[in-house]
């Protein structure tokens, strides 16, 4: 219980701060100074390379981190994207096939989402170890209003 508390409380403290990011962050040291600097460094999470989608030149990570309670907390951390708010999603479905939305995460805000994830969008449970072999993949899209995907990446199964 205590880490989605912590990473809730790392979160308000970054938005707080503004959407300034510093260019020496590095999601893979989390001693570096910088918003990431809230993920831990654990053995078991798995993290996904973000590639840019329809010439946004919009790349990043996406970590899937796994809670004590169960839960898989999603933390993206997104490069070259505007400031504006960016949807993101987990699909079924490889990125070449394409599927409907399973899981709808926390839109990227200064180029940074978190979302604690327990279950797909129609209420099915779903664990960290489910997630490593889910059949799927992740978007991040324009905005709000502009579905265009910017940013993508096959997760789970999909991913090898």
């Amino acid at each position: 219980m205590k880490k989605p508390i912590f990473f809730l409380s790392v979160l308000l403290v970054i938005a707080s701060l503004g959407c300034s990011k510093s260019e020496d962050a590095d999601v893979n040291n989390p001693n570096l100074p910088g918003p990431d600097a809230g993920i831990p460094d654990d053995p078991e999470r798995v993290d996904y390379v973000l590639s840019t989608s329809n010439g946004s030149g919009v790349t990043g990570l996406a970590s899937f981190i796994p809670n004590d309670d169960g839960s898989t907390t999603i933390y993206i951390d997104l490069e070259n994207a505007s400031q504006g708010i960016h949807p993101a999603t987990v699909n079924f479905g490889t990125l070449e096939s394409g599927g409907a939305i399973a899981i709808t995460l926390n839109e990227c805000e200064c180029e940074i989402s978190e979302t604690v994830v327990t279950q797909l969008d129609n209420g099915t449970p779903v664990t960290f170890v489910e997630l490593m072999t889910f059949d799927g993949h992740l978007n991040i899209y324009e905005s709000p209003t502009d579905g265009t995907t910017i940013a993508q990446t096959n997760i789970g199964a999909n991913s090898f």
